[in-house]
């Protein structure tokens, strides 16, 4: 069974998972209190799913980005559970699992976290039966930025489309509206929630295949400019 743990943001996730898929999941806006919810909140989904942390056998957790205090206490958690039970640490990239929620549709995915100011962190995303693979690099940018990247990429022509998907603010899809029209899809709000049993299966995929991250090393990936909880400064 692994657990994934995902405070990347405000918006908190845990998952149980396993060969059967997510035996428990709870998402939640944390409002900056991560710290105090997140060991308690891990207890609770173990009694939910009638599971002893004896039958922990991996620890997924978001690497970013996201806010620094997010990450930094998701990752010290999962560390800490890691190292406790001896048991496998596997990082997965916070937009890498954003993604994965389209993994059945055969747009572009542009995958969007709320970062400062008026910022965003993005990525694309290609999927191709279940599979979805990251095309572009890791980018911090505002909204204009990223209209410019859609186009640079073609996901802005006359004729294409591309989904967006994430945290998409009512700014930024008016603006997608507004430059794009109807080439611009963006996920319902419920679609967009982002939940720790998809970080919690691409994890598992890597635990099955028999990889893991060094505990002692891995660290978060922050974007620049990232502000202590990845809304303002």
């Amino acid at each position: 069974m692994l657990l994934a743990i995902d405070t990347a943001t405000r918006a908190a996730s845990l998952a149980l998972y396993n060969a059967e898929g997510v035996l428990a999941e709870t998402t939640w806006r944390s409002r900056e209190n991560h710290t105090v919810e997140l060991t308690t909140q891990i207890v609770r989904l173990l009694e939910l799913a009638h599971a002893p942390k004896s039958e922990l056998r991996a620890i997924g957790v978001a690497l970013g980005p996201g806010s620094f205090t997010g990450l930094r206490v998701g990752m010290s958690v999962a560390k800490g559970l890691a190292f406790g039970a001896q048991i496998p640490l596997l990082g997965v990239p916070t937009l890498d699992g954003v993604a994965h929620a389209q993994a059945w549709q055969s747009l572009p995915i542009w995958a969007i976290l709320g970062a400062w100011r008026g910022r965003y962190s993005v990525a694309r995303y290609t999927a191709r039966r279940g599979v979805v693979k990251r095309v572009s690099d890791y980018a911090q940018v505002d909204a204009a930025g990223l209209v410019e990247r859609v186009s640079r990429y073609g996901d802005g022509g006359e004729a294409s489309r591309a989904l967006f998907c994430g945290e998409v603010d009512a700014a930024l899809a008016q603006l997608l509206t507004e430059r794009l029209g109807t080439r611009a899809l963006v996920a319902s709000p419920a679609l967009n929630v982002r939940r720790a049993g998809l970080l919690a299966e691409l994890a598992w995929r890597r635990f099955q295949r028999g990889e893991s991250d060094d505990t002692a090393a891995l660290a978060p990936m922050y974007m620049p400019h990232a502000s202590v909880e990845g809304i303002k400064e």
